[in-house]
């Protein structure tokens, strides 16, 4: 395998991406959980995709496949990932919660949870219920009242508190 073009694939990929969460965190509005919760916005376009998208992750295929402990390909993995937890901590720590190091943890399982599950195809709609448990964990994580935030996030039916199976999405 040409490592080289491999290595210029996982770039594009991760720039798709970031272009990708760009334009969900700047559409998300000045709430800063609302932008935070704007990873998971993003996931669903991702997973959406009909050209690539989250088919699979390229990013985990080359870790487990391709990267060993030492090796370009899982520097950039890496680094990708780190990149991320680093902007969804600055997002956490303006939400005023008083842990963001534990929140973004707990978000960025549930995200890696759907991907691989997207991936995986065991679970029906992973993007969606990975959004709909960060916008709780993020709730329940945040001192600021819920009212505004639960308006602006509504279900993919448009709905501020459902969950898009008829049932409530509140606390």
């Amino acid at each position: 395998m040409n490592t080289a073009a491999f290595l210029a694939y996982l770039d594009g990929r991760q720039t798709r991406w970031r272009l990708t969460l760009d334009a969900r965190t700047e559409t998300a509005g000045p709430d800063p959980r609302a932008q935070l919760l704007a990873v998971f916005d993003a996931l669903r376009d991702w997973a959406d995709a009909a050209a690539g998208g989250m088919r699979s992750n390229a990013f985990v295929q080359a870790q487990f496949e391709l990267a060993g402990p030492t090796s370009l390909a899982r520097t950039v993995v890496t680094q990708h990932k780190r990149a991320l937890r680093r902007r969804m901590l600055a997002l956490a720590e303006a939400t005023g919660t008083p842990d963001p190091g534990f929140l973004v943890d707990q978000l960025l399982l549930i995200y890696e949870g759907a991907v691989a599950n997207h991936s995986l195809g065991n679970v029906t709609e992973p993007a969606d219920k990975a959004h709909r448990t960060a916008r709780r964990l993020i709730a329940a994580a945040t001192p600021q009242p819920l009212d505004a935030f639960w308006v602006g996030c509504g279900g993919r039916d448009g709905n501020g508190g459902s969950d898009g199976n008829g049932g409530s999405d509140g606390l």
